[in-house]
Parts: C-alpha cells; structure tokens; sequence
C-alpha cells in the first residue's frame, strides 16, 4: 500500500511540476511577443502564437491571451498536430516531443517573418531562434540573434542579456 501511494504522490508532484512548467513557458513565450520587432506591416495585424505538441503551453498561452495584448495587437493561439500544419503564424513554439521536427519547420518558415521557440535545449544550432533550458529546476533559455536576424525580426537587447547567446 505505501507503494501504491508514493507512486500516486510521484505522478501528482510530478503533474504539478510540469502545469507550473508549461506556465513559465507561456510567460516567456509572451516576454519574447512583447519584445520582439515584426516588419511594420504587420503590426497592425493579430499576432498569432502556433504551439505544436504541448497542450499545457497551449492551455496557458490561451487563458493569457484572454486578458493581454501585445501592444494593440490581439493575440491568437492555434495549435498544431506537426510542422507540416502550421498556418502563418508570428512565433511557433515547437514542444519538446516534437523537436525532431524542426529541420522541416526551419525549411519552411524560411521566408516567414516567424520568431521560431523551441522546448528542448541545444536547438539554436538547427535553426531555433530560442531553445528552452531546464536545470536544477530553473527555467532559462538559449538564444541566436543571429537566427532571429535571418527571419527578418529583431528582439530587445534585454530579451538576448537575460538568456544565454548561442552565437
């Protein structure tokens, strides 16, 4: 019986543990919108969030959009089975179980203005414009400016200070 019960406190500690996960990574997903510059064409428009594979970052980036905006613009939040679904969208946040994806997200937002966040640290080498980093943990996050450059967007230089540049 007590091993019945530590398993169930494990698998509870461990929900908890992924809800509040899921909730910093929302946070930071909006920290980057509001301090990410699109072409001025586009910010007049709504700008659209695409979370592909994790639905608690969908959860909480929906019930943060129902109260905030990124400037004047409204936010929208779709999700996305794989890559290869995505409709235009400003960032795409690609979940950590679906990371081996992202040779083919790359390949085709090239010629998208689409800040391009990633779960699972050390992508920033295939193209991520920002990995996500969990140690001991902390949440905290990679950054390429270079990548981010090369799809036409720029970010704060507060935003590229407070995560570890990977250029």
């Amino acid at each position: 019986m007590k091993k019945i019960i530590a398993i169930c406190l494990t698998f509870f500690i461990c929900g908890i543990a992924n809800a509040q996960m899921a909730k910093f990574q929302a946070l930071y997903i909006y920290n980057f919108a509001k301090n990410t510059s699109w072409p001025a064409e586009d910010n007049s428009k709504e700008l659209t969030i695409t979370v592909i594979g994790d639905n608690d970052v969908v959860t909480e980036l929906s019930d943060l959009a129902k109260t905030k905006g990124v400037g004047t613009r409204k936010v929208i939040i779709k999700q996305a089975a794989a890559s290869n679904n995505v409709t235009k969208s400003d960032i795409i946040y690609l979940g950590e179980s679906k990371s081996n994806q992202l040779g083919a997200l790359v390949a085709a937002q090239a010629s998208n203005k689409t800040l391009i966040v990633c779960g699972k640290k050390g992508l920033c080498s295939s193209g991520a414009d920002i990995s996500f980093v969990s140690e001991g943990g902390k949440l905290n996050y990679e950054i390429s400016p270079k990548n981010i450059q090369r799809h036409g967007l720029s970010v704060s230089q507060k935003i590229i200070s407070l995560g570890t540049d990977v250029d």
